[in-house]
């Protein structure tokens, strides 16, 4: 095939720029591989983390006194260096915690990994700087949030070619950290590995430096720290192993305190302070321009290019026929969203009808509630005005007069809350609250109601102490329990009425059951409505119709749920259900 001389400029152009970038990737930290600039590499101090009271109490308790144990051949995670100082990633971080929190470590120093976890499970140690979560681990130290993660490699002598896997180390002699999670893992998935259990990092490198060990496992950053810092300089990394880690802080199991501190800290630690730590330990060895991954795959960029540009002009009317069909798709998904916004007009406008209904429906509604009572006052009111009246008969006829402005009152007082929660003026007041006495006070406040309609009326409080704790508002939910009960008890001509309130998980569950005249499934929802009754009673007793649809609009501010069921063999079970804690 014969390119045009651009082409093959252009070519040239994109393989130099792959050799240079693939020759300067090789000298690049592995701290995320991010383009991270010189003020990133500086630590940025973040703000404290607020602490609970019982958090601080804790931390002036045992400031200075908390034993954390480093594992002493861990580089770059952790080490001590030539000073004696505790250093490497963990330790960053730990002075970071230490900055944030307030937190103050007592650094203890031990032979090796599997001394500090005898010294753990004993008492001795308190804090793990940089451990990985495990099954055995979790017995006797809780974990943190992961803050680092761990990838496993093959470590060979660099005279070693090819890429190796962990199904070519069968039968060879593999070095690994006794008590490292690796350990685990290599014998439940490679029993056919012959095992050399060392007790550091340095240990097994050392041996394979010197041949005495053909292999080790261990995790990429500990390798190529020491690679890249000439400790091993005959050792190379050959293949990567398929396990993968993270790594967290742990804690003693008895100090929950510590730990939800630490996790604090842990979330206060910024991004950049981060890509400091890292770009601070983490490094990548240099290696060679033709053994460099990087490279070959840019030269595979490069070829594709090429059959790329070889193939342009092929697809150049395959893309016109794909736009096409896209222009095409997209006037039909036009039309269909247009068929959809004319179907929601219509729903509108359905809705509106609707809206209009019930308007009626409502004044008529109100005007008939509201023209009951006034007959009443009016009526009694022309008795009085009747000269032959006795003074007894019209101190009743003022009594009766009272009761229907009384009743009147309660109508309007009514359509007012209705309006107001209808229109989102009525706000929860959240206060703690303590529902069992909340319930205990409202049925004896009943009391005298159901012992003159001749009904046994009682209550049941379950979990009393949780039912202390609650938050939510005291006046609306009473106002929701007297508006059951007062139906309850009006409904029901005999037998009992009876109130329980509960938890169950997260919300607390009240059931208002009776023995009344019940009510039929299709109207469970509707009586919810205002001016809605159960037409088909027995007994229409006197009201507008509004407790109940007052009592959800209640329930819907206080997040609740209210709906009622049968209660076998007759009546009826009204269930209020809202959450323990109301937001404010």
């Amino acid at each position: 095939m014969n390119l045009p001389a651009s082409f093959k400029y252009i070519l040239f152009f994109v393989f130099t720029f792959a050799v240079c970038f693939s020759s300067a990737a090789q000298k690049r930290r592995i701290g995320d591989l991010f383009n991270v600039n010189k003020e990133q590499n500086e630590m940025l101090q973040g703000k404290r983390v607020i602490l609970t009271n019982q958090e601080r109490e804790w931390v002036e308790i045992h400031n200075g006194a908390i034993r954390l144990a480093p594992d002493p051949a861990f580089a770059p995670f952790e080490f001590f260096d030539e000073e004696g100082n505790y250093s490497g990633i963990g330790a960053d971080y730990i002075a970071l915690l230490q900055d944030k929190t307030g937190l103050e470590f007592s650094i203890v120093q031990y032979k090796d990994w599997n001394t500090i976890v005898e010294e753990a499970k004993k008492g001795n140690v308190d804090v793990f700087g940089v451990a990985t979560p495990s099954v055995e681990r979790e017995e006797y130290m809780l974990f943190t949030k992961p803050h680092l993660t761990m990838k496993a490699v093959i470590v060979t002598q660099s005279g070693v070619s090819g890429e190796l896997t962990l199904d070519d180390l069968k039968g060879m002699n593999v070095c690994v950290v006794e008590g490292y999670v690796w350990q685990e893992m290599l014998e439940n998935d490679y029993p056919d590995i012959h095992f050399d259990f060392v007790s550091n990092s340095v240990v097994g490198l050392r041996k394979v430096s010197l041949g005495v060990a053909d292999a080790m496992v261990v995790s990429m950053s500990l390798a190529s720290y020491y690679i890249d810092k000439e400790v091993y300089s005959n050792l190379w990394i050959a293949g990567e192993a398929e396990y993968y880690v993270e790594m967290a802080i742990a804690v003693r199991r008895d100090w929950p305190e510590l730990l939800s501190i630490l996790n604090k800290g842990l979330d206060a630690i910024s991004r950049n302070e981060e890509l400091a730590i890292k770009n601070k330990w983490l490094f990548h060895r240099e290696v060679k321009l033709l053994e460099s991954r990087q490279f070959w795959l840019l030269a595979l960029y490069v070829t594709s290019g090429l059959l790329l540009i070889a193939l342009t002009m092929w697809t150049f009317n395959r893309r016109l026929k794909r736009i096409v069909n896209e222009k095409t798709a997209a006037l039909k998904k036009e039309k269909e969203q247009l068929r959809i916004t004319n179907d929601k007009l219509l729903q509108a406008v359905e809705k509106a009808s609707e809206s209009d209904r019930l308007t009626k429906s409502f004044l008529a509604n109100i005007s008939h509630e509201i023209r009951t009572p006034m007959n009443s006052i009016m009526g009694f009111a022309q008795l009085i005005e009747i000269d032959q009246a006795t003074e007894v008969e019209r101190r009743h006829y003022a009594n009766l007069m009272v009761k229907g402005g009384q009743q009147l009152l309660t109508i309007l007082d009514n359509i007012i809350d209705l309006s107001k929660m209808d229109s989102g003026l009525t706000k929860a007041w959240v206060q703690k609250v303590n529902v069992g006495q909340l319930v205990k006070e409202t049925c004896e406040l009943m009391q005298p109601i159901a012992k003159k309609a001749g009904l046994d009326l009682h209550y049941s409080i379950y979990d009393s102490e949780g039912l202390e704790r609650v938050k939510t508002d005291p006046i609306l939910l009473q106002q929701v329990i007297n508006n059951i009960l007062t139906n309850a008890i009006k409904y029901t001509h005999e037998g009992e009425v009876s109130i329980s309130a509960k938890l169950v998980g997260k919300k607390v569950r009240i059931e208002v059951a009776d023995t009344g005249i019940g009510v039929p499934k299709e109207f469970n929802e509707g009586i919810f409505e205002p001016f809605q009754q159960v037409k088909h009673r027995s007994v229409i007793e006197s009201g507008a119709g509004l407790g109940l649809a007052i009592a959800k609009r209640i329930m819907d501010v206080i997040n609740g749920k209210i709906w009622v069921e049968e209660n076998q063999p007759q009546g009826s079970v009204f269930i209020i259900l809202f959450p323990v804690r109301l937001k404010k």
